[in-house]
C-alpha cells in the first residue's frame, strides 16, 4: 500500500516542479521575451481556451475506452512537454515562437492536471488508501523550493532557466509515470454510500444530473480567475513597489509553503466539514485575500500570500474530493476533467482579465477588479451549498 502511495506523492511533486515554470513564472517568462500584459492576456487566454475544451474531451475517452487510462494519456502528453520544452530553450528570446511554444506548453500541463489527480483515486478505488491532500502536499512543498531558489538564480541568469527547469523536471516526470504500475480493473471497489444525487443518473445531462456539483465548479472558476489575476500579475505590482524576480520567488514560496499543513490535514478536516462547505470558506477567504492585496506595500504582499492556506490551499483539494464524493464511478474521470476545465477557465480568465485591467488603469484597477471577481466566487459556492441542501431535503 505504502509503495502505492508513495508513487502518487513523487508524481504531484514532481508535477509541481513542472508548474513552476508553466504557472509560476509565465508573466515574468513572456515579458522578457517582449510581450505586454495585454498580449500575454490574449496569447494564454487563446491556449487556456483550447484547453478547457480538450480537457473534459480527455475525461470521455478515459471513462468509455478501457485500455486508456491515466497512465496511458500522462505518458502521450508527457513525451510532448519534453520537446516542447526544448524546443522553447531552443528559441528563447524570438517572440512569436516563444510565445506559441509557452501557450503549448501550458495546454499540455492543464491537460496533465487531472489525471494526475485522478492517480490517487484510481489506486483508492482499487482498495490501497491515497492520501490525496498528502500528494498535493508533496506538489506544494517542491513548488515552494524551486520556485524560491529559481527565482533568485534567475535574477542572475535570466528566465532562460524557465526552460532549464521543465525540461529537467519534465524528464523525471515521465520516468516516474512510465515505472507506476497499472492494477486490474476487476479490483475496483464499489463505495457502499449513495451518491447525493445520484437519483437522477438516468438524465443524458450531466449538468442536470449534478446541479449543485456544477454551480461549485463556477465557483472553482472565478477563485481560480481571481487566483491567476492577482499572483499571476503580482511581478508589476512587486516591480511597482521597487521589487524583482528574488521577490516574485520568496512571495510564491511564502504561498506554497503555507498550504502544506492544510494539504496534508485535508482528508481529515473533510471528515468533519463537509466539501461544499469547505469550498464555501475558501472563496469566503479571497475576499479578504483581495482586499489585503489592495494595500501597497510588500508587507501586504506577503501577508495576503500567507491567507494562500486558506484560500487556493483548501479549494484546490477540495474540489478534487467533490468529483470523487458526488459523482457515480462511471462519471468520475468525467467529473475530474470538469474539476480541471474549471481550474484552467479560471486561470484563463484571470490572465485574460488581469492583463486587461492592468493596460486599462493599472494595478489599482487590477486589485479593485479581483475583489468583484472574489465576490462572485462566493456566491457561486453560496448558492451550491443551498441547492445541496435543497436535494437532500426533497
Amino acid at each position: 500500500m505504502k509503495k502505492y502511495s508513495m508513487f502518487c506523492y513523487l508524481l504531484t511533486a514532481i508535477f509541481y516542479i513542472v508548474q513552476v515554470s508553466v504557472l509560476g513564472y509565465t508573466v515574468y517568462f513572456l515579458a522578457e521575451n517582449g510581450y505586454t500584459a495585454s498580449q500575454i492576456s490574449i496569447l494564454m487566454g487563446v491556449f487556456g481556451i483550447i484547453a478547457a475544451i480538450t480537457q473534459p474531451t480527455l475525461g470521455y475517452i478515459a471513462d468509455r475506452k478501457k485500455n486508456i487510462d491515466f497512465k496511458r494519456i500522462l505518458t502521450w502528453i508527457g513525451f510532448a512537454v519534453i520537446i516542447l520544452f526544448i524546443a522553447l530553450y531552443s528559441f528563447y528570446q524570438r517572440k512569436i515562437a516563444s510565445g506559441l511554444l509557452f501557450g503549448t506548453i501550458y495546454l499540455s500541463t492543464n491537460n496533465m492536471s487531472p489525471f494526475i489527480n485522478a492517480s490517487c483515486f484510481y489506486y483508492t478505488d482499487r482498495g490501497y488508501n491515497v492520501d490525496y491532500g498528502i500528494a498535493r502536499g508533496c506538489g506544494s512543498f517542491s513548488f515552494a523550493v524551486v520556485s524560491y531558489i529559481l527565482g533568485n538564480i534567475m535574477h542572475k541568469y535570466g528566465a532562460r532557466l524557465v526552460s532549464v527547469n521543465g525540461i529537467v523536471s519534465s524528464v523525471l516526470l515521465l520516468i516516474i509515470i512510465i515505472i507506476m504500475p497499472r492494477l486490474k480493473d476487476d479490483s475496483i471497489i464499489t463505495k457502499k454510500d449513495t451518491k447525493i444525487e445520484s437519483k437522477n443518473s438516468s438524465h443524458t445531462n450531466i449538468i442536470m444530473k449534478y446541479p449543485s456539483f456544477f454551480l461549485m465548479v463556477f465557483a472553482v472558476i472565478f477563485a481560480m480567475c481571481f487566483q491567476n489575476s492577482d499572483c499571476g500579475y503580482m511581478i508589476n505590482i512587486i516591480e511597482e513597489l521597487g521589487g524583482d524576480s528574488s521577490h516574485l520567488g520568496l512571495a510564491n514560496a511564502i504561498a506554497a509553503m503555507v498550504e502544506i499543513p492544510i494539504m496534508f490535514l485535508i482528508s481529515k478536516m473533510l471528515k468533519k466539514i463537509h466539501v461544499k462547505k469547505m469550498i464555501l470558506i475558501a472563496c469566503a477567504f479571497y475576499i479578504v485575500r483581495a482586499f489585503v492585496f489592495h494595500i501597497e506595500s510588500m508587507t501586504a504582499i506577503y501577508v495576503a500570500q500567507v491567507l494562500q492556506m486558506f484560500t487556493f490551499a483548501i479549494l484546490i483539494p477540495s474540489s478534487v474530493y467533490l468529483s470523487d464524493d458526488m459523482m457515480q464511478e462511471e462519471d468520475k474521470n468525467k467529473g475530474q476533467t470538469f474539476i480541471g476545465m474549471a481550474v484552467t477557465t479560471g486561470l484563463i480568465l484571470g490572465t485574460f482579465v488581469g492583463g486587461q485591467l492592468i493596460s486599462i488603469g493599472g494595478t489599482d484597477l487590477l486589485e479593485i477588479g479581483c475583489i468583484v471577481i472574489a465576490s462572485i466566487s462566493c456566491i457561486f459556492a453560496i448558492l451550491g451549498n443551498i441547492v445541496k441542501k435543497l436535494a437532500l431535503s426533497t
